[in-house]
């Protein structure tokens, strides 16, 4: 599991949010969720050591908009941005975030964490 242990879950639909948090608590990390950007936004502190969110999230800032936030407030942190509608390019994305579309694995979203947390590490 490495260092990534408290992990910021950013998602909309309520199903999604709290499938994606079970799964992570399972396999020992720390989820901690928000359904809006604005609401993530506050959460985004040295405690969080990733964030996975979706681009989509209803009314307000959406999701690649909160990962360019969280990249600024926290270099180096491993952003995974995910979407079933949204396909961002390179340049929507924050330098290192991964994007990784939906219906996507559990292994695909931590993979994707941990290759940023070692590429940041070397």
């Amino acid at each position: 599991m490495s260092n990534l242990s408290k992990i910021l879950v950013v998602e909309d639909s309520p199903l999604l949010l709290l499938d994606l948090c079970d799964q992570l608590e399972e396999m020992g990390y720390t989820p901690v969720s928000a359904t809006t950007a604005a609401t993530a936004a506050r959460l985004v502190d040295d405690t969080i050591t990733a964030m996975i969110t979706d681009i989509e999230l209803g009314l307000g800032p959406d999701g690649l908009a909160l990962a360019r936030l969280a990249a600024q407030a926290r270099p180096g942190l491993p952003i995974v941005v995910v979407s079933g509608g949204v396909i961002p390019t390179a340049a929507d994305l924050p330098t290192g975030a991964i994007f990784v579309p939906k219906p996507y694995s559990l292994d695909a979203v931590l993979a994707a964490l941990h290759s940023q947390k070692m590429a940041t590490a070397a």
